[in-house]
């Protein structure tokens, strides 16, 4: 094979049964997704792989976005970084482990894309050679942009990476990741 041909995944083919109440759901999503059936279902189980099957068991829940901004507006600037800090040093490591089975920062970058997905957060993620860039828009407080900021922080200093930079506002994180050797 050429190596200018394009490589194609493998994949099989399986028949399912739903409920028509279940199916018509799906055909209103992906019709206003503008993707196939198929694309939306194959983006829900990798989802399912990718997450939900193992989130649980990481010490994930599902909490109301006004809830938890309005319990981070309760608390002081010092003592949501302490909170992020403690958690970043205590459960980022196991949570990456469970959902990727390895600890290296190509997971740990996935697991935040993923996350951010699964939160229905607006995002742009653009990546040249070593350079990643993130935007997110979590429309959650300043508070929220600074959890992220210290828990991605410690993250990325785990991986010995001094190349980091964040921009918060009050509704997104923006940070930049450069991948590339220190000299």
């Amino acid at each position: 094979m050429s190596s200018s041909r394009k490589q194609t995944r493998d994949t099989e083919s399986i028949t399912f049964r739903l409920d028509r109440q279940s199916l018509n759901k799906l055909r209103h999503e992906a019709a206003q997704k503008d993707v196939s059936i198929n694309t939306l279902v194959s983006q829900i189980i990798k989802r399912h792989g990718e997450w939900h099957s193992n989130a649980a068991q990481a010490g994930f829940i599902s909490v109301r976005k006004g809830f938890l901004t309005r319990l981070m507006e309760k608390l002081s600037d010092q003592e949501v970084s302490s909170i992020s800090e403690e958690i970043a040093k205590k459960e980022t490591k196991d949570f990456v482990l469970l959902l990727r089975n390895e600890y290296s920062l190509e997971a740990a970058l996935g697991v935040i894309e993923c996350w951010i997905i699964i939160s229905g957060f607006p995002f742009r993620h653009e990546n040249t050679d070593t350079i990643h860039s993130y935007v997110v828009q979590h429309e959650m407080g300043r508070k929220m942009s600074n959890y992220l900021a210290v828990l991605y922080r410690n993250l990325f200093l785990e991986f010995f990476l001094k190349k980091v930079h964040f921009d918060l506002t009050d509704n997104a994180i923006s940070f930049v990741v450069d991948l590339s050797k220190e000299t």
